[in-house]
């Protein structure tokens, strides 16, 4: 004959299932959330190859574009370069917004070698004093990056070497090669947040020791220490002002409608280096904004021209700086 179960006994059963049972759940629950997590990540992972394609895309699409219009007359090129409109190209689950500009107005930073007779040294140091700082102040930047590229250990006059960066709060070595990203002029003896601000606009970085040709028709007022300091020494600022807002509203159309101004015209042939300027681009910077879901990548592409037209990407960069 069997016996009914104690009170005392159906409780501890009853606790022991309703305890599986919260044990049952919290599994259950652990294993939604990790499918959640799973899936999540499966999504973003999904959405970052996406913005690896398309900015892949992005760089075949932009050579073919310059090329193209590279083709065009001046007129029809400067006014597309003037208008610099945003193209947007859709993409599965995503979407490109691309702006193209004429990136050959600026100083190639890696001119500089650090070489017996480096008349970049000599330009950069015009440059920064173009802009308003003092002659030592200026020449004591242009050392300090001369000895951070150049390939020995002595440092120059106004410069920098390992046994000053040695003594820093945390010790670290020049670089002793050409510059691969503006950025890396933080790590330069004198280059502040506030100098780099000031010349960020003007320098840049390319794969050459070459500075490539300024470009006439899209130079700036705001370029003016370019065209002093690479163009003629002996050019003056409200000069380089005067010549840049001359500029007839077609255009230089040549080189030598430029060298024709009385401005120009006024400096001795010896003292001109009429080879850095040109009426055509020869670097291009396209900017390419993707999105694809909740990722977003700001993709910066540079691509140089040759005379025959030859278009070629190089520099790849993300972010804006």
């Amino acid at each position: 004959m069997n016996r009914s179960p104690a009170p005392k006994d159906r409780g501890a059963a009853l606790l022991s299932i309703l305890m599986i049972v919260a044990v049952m759940s919290v599994a259950a629950l652990t294993a939604v959330d990790a499918l959640g997590r799973s899936l999540s990540l499966s999504r973003v992972s999904s959405q970052r190859s996406q913005t690896m394609w398309a900015a892949r895309s992005t760089e075949s699409i932009g050579a073919v574009a310059i090329a193209r219009m590279l083709k065009l007359d001046d007129d029809a090129f400067r006014l597309a370069l003037e208008n610099n409109q945003a193209i947007t190209l859709p993409f599965e689950r995503g979407v490109i917004q691309a702006t193209l500009g004429d990136d050959s107005n600026c100083f190639n930073l890696n001119t500089i070698t650090g070489e017996p007779g480096d008349v970049a040294i000599i330009q950069f140091s015009a440059l920064l004093e173009a802009q308003g700082m003092f002659p030592s102040d200026a020449r004591a930047l242009a050392d300090s990056l001369a000895d951070w590229v150049d390939g020995n250990t002595v440092a120059r006059d106004y410069g920098a070497e390992d046994s000053y960066y040695a003594t820093l709060e945390t010790p670290y070595r020049a670089a002793n090669t050409p510059l691969e990203n503006l950025s890396e002029l933080r790590a330069i003896k004198g280059f502040t947040p506030e100098i780099i601000e000031i010349v960020r606009s003007l320098v840049c970085v390319r794969p050459s020791k070459f500075q490539s040709a300024l470009n006439l028709e899209t130079l700036t007022e705001a370029d003016a220490p370019l065209l002093m300091a690479l163009f003629s020494s002996e050019l003056g600022i409200e000069d380089a002002l005067s010549v840049i807002r001359a500029r007839p509203l077609s255009g230089w159309q040549s080189r030598d409608t430029f060298l024709a101004d009385s401005r120009i015209q006024a400096i001795a042939t010896a003292a001109r280096n009429d080879s850095i300027i040109g009426v055509r681009p020869t670097h291009l910077r396209l900017t390419a904004r993707i999105s694809s879901g909740s990722t977003q990548e700001t993709l910066q592409l540079v691509y140089a021209s040759d005379i025959a037209g030859k278009v070629s990407l190089i520099q790849r960069t993300t972010g804006d700086f």
